[in-house]
């Protein structure tokens, strides 16, 4: 089982990512720790998510995929895997496949389906028994 403070902050964390990220960055100007995935197109930024979480949710294709920033929350739960989003509470996603078909439809809620892009994050949420695995404690 994993530490209980560790358990503590990593959910306080994760609320407070929930509050900046809802207020919009222009009116708090906090650094959060995180793990960014930068590179040019193509490049394997997706692969390396996907490696952290242990599953395949994210859009593949050609040409400029990801039009929005992706922030991936992951929360430890005991017993299930699943996904949820901040933009539909309350809905909760167990197929893989249907995470990815909401980034896209989301994606295209925003920016249209001509390959604009948009700075306005999506959120989504993944619960896992492996969850606290996935972040990066330094002391």
């Amino acid at each position: 089982m994993a530490n209980e403070g560790m358990q503590q902050l990593i959910h306080m964390m994760n609320k407070l990512q929930d509050a900046v990220s809802q207020a919009g960055s222009k009116i708090f100007n906090v650094d959060l720790p995180q793990i960014v995935v930068v590179g040019g197109q193509s490049a394997g930024k997706s692969s390396v998510l996907e490696n952290f979480v242990g599953k395949e949710f994210l859009p593949r294709g050609s040409g400029i995929v990801t039009r929005r920033p992706l922030i991936v929350q992951l929360f430890h739960h005991p017993s299930m895997e699943y996904a949820e989003f901040l933009h539909q509470p309350n809905k909760i996603y167990k197929d893989f496949e249907k995470v990815r078909e909401e980034i896209e439809a989301e994606t295209d809620r925003e920016t249209g389906t001509n390959k604009n892009v948009s700075s306005k994050p999506i959120n989504l949420r993944i619960y896992s028994p492996h969850g606290t695995h996935f972040f990066l404690h330094t002391s």
